[in-house]
């Protein structure tokens, strides 16, 4: 049985519990995810609560220096809250993180998605170092495309930067269109629709 729940401003309160929120239990198409299925996916699209904010904190706390310039364009310290929550925070109304966790209830990896358009939406990745190459990126991604798809968007964007191969390789693997190259950056779309939103 599928289901997803989205912790929202009317579920605040539930969220104070951040394991016990929403789930969907798809892993998608590729067999090489079968690991994960059955894996819990927590979409929040509300500012975090605190108890959020200590565990998306300890899971920055894990991530190499290399792998958050990867994502964010250079490396930051996680240690300074005020940039910390600013490339972490959630945009309400425009805005989503999802995220799944280890075994051991810690986070393993993050999406993070905004809107830029009624039709298009843009997703950021980032998996926690010591979890990397064991499809938890592939995973969220195909878990924010389906969600997407059955929103109605049409695609969704990623800016990636050209030595960044393991997300090239994934986008690749996934299939995508290049949209436009802006200097050591590349943006990629992912086009949505019915057999997407099925995954």
């Amino acid at each position: 049985m599928h289901r997803e729940t989205i912790a929202s401003r009317r579920t605040a309160a539930a969220a104070e519990n951040p394991h016990r929120l929403a789930a969907d239990n798809r892993a998608g198409p590729a067999p090489a995810l079968a690991a994960l299925r059955g894996r819990l996916v927590t979409v929040i699209d509300r500012p975090l609560n605190e108890g959020e904010w200590d565990l998306v904190r300890a899971f920055a706390r894990r991530l190499a220096r290399e792998d958050l310039r990867l994502r964010f364009g250079h490396a930051f310290d996680v240690g300074d809250e005020l940039t910390f929550r600013r490339f972490f925070d959630v945009k309400p109304g425009i805005g989503e993180m999802s995220w799944t966790l280890d075994g051991a209830g810690a986070i393993a990896g993050i999406a993070h998605r905004i809107m830029v358009s009624r039709t298009e939406a843009e997703v950021a990745l980032i998996v926690r170092s010591d979890l990397k190459q064991r499809g938890i990126g592939e995973f969220l991604l195909r878990h924010a495309l389906a969600r997407s798809a059955r929103q109605g968007l049409a695609a969704l964007s990623a800016s990636v930067l050209w030595e960044n191969r393991a997300m090239l390789r994934l986008a690749a693997k996934i299939g995508y269109a290049p949209r436009e190259l802006s200097g050591g950056s590349i943006e990629l779309v992912f086009t949505l629709g019915p057999i997407i939103a099925a995954a």
